[in-house]
Order: C-alpha cells, then sequence, then structure tokens
C-alpha cells in the first residue's frame, strides 16, 4: 500500500481549512469556522500538523465544537487506499475505515 506523502496531507488540509472558512449557513450565506475563537480550531490545527509533519502517520476521532455542542469527525489515513475524513455530526458517530 501506498502512504500519504507530506505534500499530499498538506493540500487535503489546507482544502479542508478553505472549506472551513467558507461553511455553508441555513440562511445561504457563509460561516467562517476557522475562527481562532471556536474552541475547536486548536485541537483542528494541532491533529492536522502532527499528521502533516508525521510519516506514515493516522489520526481518526472526533473534536467536541462546544459552541454548537456537536462534533467534527475526523479520519486522517495513512495508506491512500483510504479517504480522509472531516465532517461535522450532530452526536460522535463510530466508524471503522
Amino acid at each position: 500500500m501506498t502512504f500519504y506523502e507530506k505534500e499530499e496531507k498538506i493540500k487535503i488540509i489546507v482544502d479542508i481549512s478553505k472549506k472551513l472558512k467558507m461553511f455553508p449557513s441555513k440562511n445561504g450565506s457563509f460561516i467562517d469556522l476557522y475562527n481562532d475563537n471556536y474552541t475547536f480550531v486548536e485541537k483542528f490545527k494541532k491533529i492536522s500538523m502532527d499528521w502533516i509533519n508525521n510519516e506514515h502517520s493516522f489520526y481518526k476521532g472526533a473534536i467536541h465544537f462546544e459552541e454548537i455542542n456537536k462534533y467534527f469527525e475526523y479520519n486522517f489515513p495513512k495508506y491512500k487506499n483510504k479517504e480522509p475524513l472531516f465532517v461535522l455530526r450532530n452526536k460522535i458517530v463510530v466508524n471503522d475505515y
């Protein structure tokens, strides 16, 4: 199996960050969720930087978005045969990837 390279991991995290900056709201506008005032952002930054900088690493879990009492479920795999995941959930969902 082929591992994700550092450059590929960076591209994935940048894409996620862009989507967080332009997160769609219910009224059709956008909200910047990549704002340091939100509690999950620092945790997301740490996990994503660890994944990027540690060769052959993988990270899976959930980050509580305290301000709205929801969770970002994430799966940053080591192998390319698995798609990365970063989604907002109402509650924690345990999946095997």
